[in-house]
This record gives C-alpha cells, sequence and structure tokens, in this order.
C-alpha cells in the first residue's frame, strides 16, 4: 500500500514539475546608447566580459523595471585594471 502511494504521488509531481513555466530565460540582450531612459527598479545581475583589462570592456546588466519586466542590456564600460600611476 504504502509503495502504491510512494508510485502515485512521485508521477503527480513529475507532472506537476513538468508543467511549471521555465522562469531562467531571459529576454534578448539590447545595446545601451546615452539617449535611452531606463527605469530600474531592482539589478538582478552584472556581468562584464574581462573585468580586470586595462581599457573597455562589455558588460552585460540584467534588471527589473518598476512594471516588473526583466530587460537584458549590453554596454561598454572601463575595466578595473588601469593603476593610476
Amino acid at each position: 500500500m504504502k509503495y502504491a502511494l510512494f508510485a502515485a504521488m512521485s508521477l503527480f509531481s513529475v507532472f506537476a514539475a513538468a508543467a511549471e513555466p521555465a522562469t531562467s530565460s531571459q529576454p534578448a540582450p539590447v545595446q545601451y546608447n546615452y539617449s535611452q531612459h531606463l527605469d530600474i527598479a531592482k539589478v538582478v545581475s552584472i556581468k562584464a566580459d574581462d573585468p580586470d583589462t586595462c581599457g573597455t570592456t562589455n558588460a552585460n546588466m540584467v534588471y527589473v523595471d518598476s512594471k516588473g519586466v526583466t530587460h537584458n542590456l549590453e554596454y561598454t564600460r572601463l575595466g578595473n585594471g588601469c593603476q593610476n600611476g
């Protein structure tokens, strides 16, 4: 009896998990320009291609706006590897 109940619950959980939508998909990245007005309510992640370089490097920011919509923004930033002296 316990085995049948366990099998039925396992089968139910597999179908329930399969029915959930995938939330990890991010929107396509958009290239930033200085004329854009950004509505950033929460920053989810910031990643740079090579953050320790001296010079410009490409970076990517995923953020959520005030309406709850997730955005993916590509931009150019200055790396952290430059010495001041």
